[in-house]
């Protein structure tokens, strides 16, 4: 028998990952990978050359129109929710679109799939939601301690807001027995993937480097980000995807590591040498650290796989071929 499997976002940075993941791991030869996706960011180039192996269905929609999401439900068994207006963890952007689409579309796709009677949705939520652990006066939380599930969250700004009221909406549904929900705190995703972003720190350091402009680091560096592999966050939802009866109804923290800044520009100086570093005061926001622990799910089982320099290093080897302004050695015509 078939068992369908929808992916919301499915051709976003970190679903593009997924729905070939998914296709080679045998655990779902199975399965049915229903991609819906509004194709907002225009990344067609995540529905080609998808795996031989892979059977994919796509239905172009967006999670507000509880309609289509209803009829993307049909026969679904499980449901694995990524999409969302992403958003840097400190960044801000447009308050009532973001609220709209993450909090708001994530409780229709909640609805959608209690009525359909899907037996378990995993919904990536984002470690945002505890807030920077600078901001939480005379509390031992810090980089060296970091927040782990118990934490109470004090998210900054409209995204983080956000996602953690989609967590709300969704458990909540968990607590009235009309879904099993596991919820991925999922750290900043970097390295290569077919739709792959630039706008968060570890990829847009990568991105400077590749194409030779100085990496740019804001205050002093020390403030750290959890990094995780889209590989490592593809793992994990696949994870949670055959670990139902232990992950269901729970909340997990998925990193990789909690890096700083300058580890970032260390790593991809060893990689590429010649790369220069500027120092800027601007854009106080990104001076804060967030930190969190993934003990809860090492306990299960799953850890990542993929670390700092070696995921940069698979993200530079797209990025070849670049010559830093200033450094072209011309050669005449007929030399």
């Amino acid at each position: 028998m078939t068992r369908t499997l929808l992916v919301t976002g499915g051709a976003g940075y970190l679903g593009s990952r997924l729905i070939r993941d998914l296709a080679a791991d045998p655990a779902f030869d199975d399965c049915l990978i229903r991609i819906y996706d509004n194709l907002q960011r225009e990344t067609f180039h995540s529905l080609l050359d998808l795996p031989a192996r892979g059977r994919y269905q796509f239905v172009e929609g967006d999670i507000l129109d509880g309609a289509g999401l209803g009829l993307a439900m049909r026969d679904v068994w499980a449901v694995v929710h990524m999409a969302a207006i992403v958003r840097t963890p400190l960044a801000f952007g447009p308050p009532g679109w973001i609220e709209q689409v993450n909090h708001w579309g994530s409780a229709t796709v909640g609805r959608a799939a209690a009525e359909a009677g899907v037996a378990h949705l995993i919904y990536t939520s984002s470690a945002a939601v505890y807030g920077p652990v600078d901001a939480v006066a005379g509390s031992p939380i810090s980089a060296a301690h970091p927040f782990d599930e118990s934490a109470i969250c004090r998210p900054l700004g409209p995204y983080a807001e956000s996602k953690l009221r989609a967590e709300r909406e969704l458990l909540a549904l968990q607590a009235a027995g009309r879904l099993r929900v596991t919820v991925l705190r999922l750290g900043s995703a970097f390295g290569w993937a077919p739709a792959v972003r630039f706008d968060a720190v570890a990829n847009r350091l990568a991105y400077l480097a590749g194409v030779g402009r100085p990496l740019t680091v804001y205050g002093t560096g020390e403030q750290r980000r959890p990094l995780l592999h889209v590989a490592d966050a593809s793992q994990a939802i696949r994870f949670a995807l055959t670990h139902v009866e232990q992950v269901a109804g729970e909340t997990y923290n998925v990193v990789g590591e909690n890096a700083r800044v300058l580890d970032m520009v260390a790593a991809l100086r060893a990689l590429r040498p010649s790369a220069q570093v500027r120092f800027t005061e601007q854009d106080v926001l990104t001076h804060l650290s967030l930190a969190v622990s993934e003990s809860r799910l090492n306990g299960l089982g799953w850890y990542p796989q993929v670390g700092l320099e070696a995921g940069l290093a698979e993200l530079l080897d797209h990025l070849r071929g670049f010559v830093p302004l200033g450094t072209e050695s011309w050669q005449e015509e007929g030399a």
